[in-house]
């Protein structure tokens, strides 16, 4: 599958490539967006509902995460879009530079406490940027190798990993297997190069 992301073509990592701004014209039923923390939905319908003392035009999205029951089901108002930080899946163009974060090595000696590092990892993923969930799994990742993660570090660490997983197998039209697969060999391959320079 890695070739066939690179397939894409080479990324400056400088600039990052346009893409179209979550305007509100734009979004119609069946669109698939990301909802920070939410991760992946899916709008249903656009219909006018009761909000406090008004009535507002909302976005139904129906989240696309694994669920025993219905999955939930979100109203979000058209005029809250831009300030929620809800966006468009990530152009394919830019998924090399999803997986060269995934790649990257020598991060920083872990010094903080775990309940700092929770609320520093919590706060990029409210940004629903995947770049940010690409870091949040790599470092979680990383950290899981030399110590147990704390409860709310395991929850995180799924919830980058749920999104990432469903966000490139869309933008890549490729199925979540595959990106699962992918990703889980960037780490065995990281593993392996750990052990060989211990040698």
């Amino acid at each position: 599958m890695e070739n066939e992301i690179r397939s894409a073509g080479p990324v400056d990592e400088g600039k990052s490539v346009p893409q179209p701004k979550a305007r509100l014209s734009k979004f119609e039923v069946g669109d698939m967006v990301v909802y920070p923390i939410h991760g992946v939905a899916r709008i249903k319908e656009i219909r006018t509902e009761k909000i406090g003392n008004s009535d507002q035009k909302c976005y139904i999205l129906e989240a696309e995460i694994d669920h025993a029951s219905r999955p939930p089901v979100i109203k979000l108002p058209v005029d809250k879009v831009d300030s929620i930080g809800v966006r468009r899946i990530v152009d394919q163009r830019q998924v090399p530079k999803v997986i060269d974060i995934l790649k990257k090595r020598g991060m920083k000696a872990d010094t903080q406490t775990w309940n700092r590092r929770h609320r520093e990892y919590q706060e990029k993923m409210r940004t629903g940027s995947i770049f940010m969930a690409a870091e949040v799994f790599r470092d979680l990742s990383l950290l899981k190798m030399t110590k147990d993660l704390s409860h709310g570090e395991r929850r995180l660490f799924d919830q980058a990993r749920n999104l990432l997983i469903k966000e490139l197998s869309i933008a890549n039209s490729t199925n979540e297997e595959d990106v699962e697969n992918t990703i889980s060999q960037i780490f065995q391959d990281a593993i392996r190069s750990d052990s060989s320079g211990d040698e």
